[in-house]
């Protein structure tokens, strides 16, 4: 929703930083904390050595990449968390990606409506009735994936397309607690620089990611660590489609549902933006109730020194003039 799978995908071609090789997101401080360090630490490739031209870390003769994750839910962890994180990794380095509020939070709630279709919760598989679960053939007992018929694929399409649902079950949903405090950036981002000094937090504009995705992440993995002219190499072996490629970005109105013989098009507009240009009404709703939010969030950048905002749905533009 915020560009958080492309920056994964593409950090992932950085010889000198190492993410978890199984999965994007972890979520050791929120869902599995109780499993303890010794889990989170298998998540992380320890053995994995770089090339020592590739490598930045303080100790210059190192070879170990830098560690990382991204788990976006991370932002809305609980003081007591930030404190502890701050504890064991007192030199770490943040990234929060800002996406216009009425923008993140519709794709979210299009997000939401999706994986409610389908019946998936986290961690799960499709496997109600009518719905096939594929087994592995080395273990069959282990899920591999959800076979439907072209028939139910049409059906859970038009259930989770956005056109689906009145305005007021999006607005319902927008005032949950979870949306809501989501949509708080400066609350949450205020707990995290309470622990963690200014240089160390990097906050990004999402609209960079569109408009410069080259200089965009040159700037993310130079504040990661990597020198300037490392940074300059690894963004120029980049090419401009796998820059560009953006994935998972929740705007699609399609259940991207597909098994190895059939798959299905909507003929509707591909982006969830088009159905909320064509709900005005319930976009000026959403932008109301979130505008103390951008309003928050625009004084927090100018408290830090930033020289763009938010939108305050107010007329007001980009940058501070």
């Amino acid at each position: 929703k915020c560009g958080t799978s492309w920056l994964n995908n593409l950090l992932r071609k950085c010889h000198a930083i190492s993410l978890p090789p199984n999965k994007k997101e972890i979520h050791f401080w929120d869902w599995h904390y109780q499993r303890g360090y010794e889990w989170y630490i298998k998540q992380f490739d320890l053995f994995r050595r770089c090339p020592q031209q590739s490598c930045s870390n303080s100790d210059p003769s190192s070879s170990k990449p830098f560690y990382g994750e991204i788990t976006p839910c991370y932002v809305v962890l609980p003081l007591e968390k930030i404190v502890e994180i701050s504890r064991i990794f007192p030199k770490l380095k943040l990234v929060f990606i800002a996406r216009d509020l009425v923008d993140r939070a519709w794709s979210a709630l299009i997000m939401e409506l999706r994986n409610q279709t389908s019946g998936l919760t986290a961690g799960s598989f499709a496997d109600g009735s009518g719905i096939q679960t594929c087994h592995n053939a080395r273990d069959p007992k282990k899920p591999k994936k959800s076979v439907m018929s072209v028939a139910q694929k049409r059906r859970m399409q038009e259930l989770s397309s956005p056109s689906s649902q009145p305005d007021s079950y999006y607005m319902e949903r927008l005032r949950n607690a979870t949306h809501d405090s989501r949509s708080n950036y400066a609350k949450h981002l205020r707990n995290w620089y309470e622990h963690f000094p200014p240089e160390t937090i990097l906050i990004v504009d999402y609209r960079d990611i569109e408009s410069d995705p080259r200089g965009t992440l040159s700037k993310i993995v130079q504040h990661i660590g990597l020198h300037e002219e490392e940074a300059r190499k690894y963004v120029e072996s980049l090419d401009d489609r796998v820059l560009g490629q953006r994935v998972n970005a929740a705007t699609s109105d399609q259940l991207r549902i597909e098994d190895s013989t059939a798959s299905i098009k909507s003929s509707q507009p591909s982006s969830s933006d088009y159905f909320l240009s064509q709900r005005p009404n319930l976009k000026r709703r959403m932008q109301k109730y979130l505008q103390h939010h951008a309003i928050e969030f625009n004084a927090l950048l100018e408290e830090k020194g930033y020289l763009w905002r938010l939108d305050e749905y107010d007329g007001n533009g980009r940058e501070m003039t």
